[in-house]
């Protein structure tokens, strides 16, 4: 079926351990709080662009355990298009331990698994074609063969005319130089933090650095800043979109929902600074609740925060 928006791999459950405080060292310990097992990886995007009337979809491979099954199902549940989503029989599902301490803060801990054994030739040109908007994620730019099903996806898009939003994420550092420097030549828009940011082009100054990557052919970098918003550098100049200030219960996924709002704001036809603007309201209102994935926000939640902080700007859905 025509998708809004469609990505390619990382699908990952995650388990949640709420702890006090991460161990500091060797033979230091913490009790946690219980876990949970929750939807992660490009989940966290695909729910949120769902629960804002996206017709959102993934391309990728889980395995034959209950995880998979958590897994699609969960989505499924939640209106995204699984029909692109292969099992791979004698493989697990991708996973993580996310521990989550008393500040928000969380730390990771990878298990790889079916979503790196995409192929390319499971990318299928007209499920590209059929699409308004291409998603990555550098999470699925680390390893081939996935790697190499996300650059074919990228390479279609790019002939079709389909624009391209990135995020290098955290893990931009193992992705090899030319596979990066194809992405971000073929993006129209990315969205990363300051870290990723100076890990990208090496240059410590925020205004200066996004330059460098809009004179490497992207449109549009939105520099998320957490609790203090974000900023976007456009063709318009540098600007700096003021946040809201929560109290933050749980970070995770918190920039995966940030970039389901921009892209929202984008296929709805809303300047960029608009559409930064409503990123950062969907990403605060994300850190106050425990969890991503299922617990991303929902229109009414979004809703009561426009209500609450007497937002005054049109944001309708």
């Amino acid at each position: 079926m025509p998708l809004d928006v469609v990505t390619v791999g990382d699908s990952v459950v995650d388990i949640v351990i709420p702890v006090p405080r991460f161990p500091a060292g060797n033979e230091d310990s913490v009790v946690g709080e219980g876990m949970t097992r929750q939807l992660g990886g490009a989940s966290n995007f695909l729910i949120q662009a769902s629960r804002l009337a996206l017709a959102a979809g993934i391309v990728d491979c889980v395995g034959d355990d209950d995880l998979g099954v958590f897994l699609v199902e969960g989505l499924r549940s939640e209106g995204v298009d699984v029909s692109r989503i292969c099992v791979k029989e004698g493989v697990k599902t991708a996973s993580c331990i996310c521990m989550v301490d008393e500040t928000g803060d969380h730390a990771y801990i990878g298990f790889p698994g079916a979503t790196e054994h995409l192929t390319p030739e499971r990318i299928e040109p007209e499920h590209i074609h059929a699409s308004r908007l291409l998603y990555v994620s550098g999470y699925a730019l680390a390893t081939p063969p996935l790697r190499d099903a996300v650059l074919k996806s990228v390479e279609i898009a790019t002939g079709a005319g389909i624009p391209i939003f990135f995020d290098p994420s955290p893990v931009i550092t193992r992705v090899d130089e030319k596979v990066r420097e194809q992405v971000i030549g073929a993006s129209k828009l990315i969205s990363l933090n300051v870290r990723e940011l100076e890990l990208l082009t090496a240059i410590s100054d925020v205004e200066e650095a996004s330059g460098a990557l809009r004179d490497d052919g992207v449109e549009i970098v939105v520099l998320k800043l957490g609790g203090e918003g974000c900023a976007v550098s456009s063709a318009s100049g540098f600007e700096n979109i003021p946040g809201f200030h929560v109290r933050a219960v749980d970070t995770t996924g918190a920039g995966d929902a940030f970039n389901a709002a921009l892209v929202y704001g984008h296929l709805v036809g809303w300047p960029v600074e608009k559409a930064a603007r409503f990123a950062n309201i969907v990403g605060a209102v994300k850190v106050t609740k425990m969890g991503a994935g299922v617990n991303v926000p929902t229109k009414a939640e979004i809703d009561r925060f426009l209500t609450e902080h007497k937002v005054e700007t049109d944001f309708s859905i």
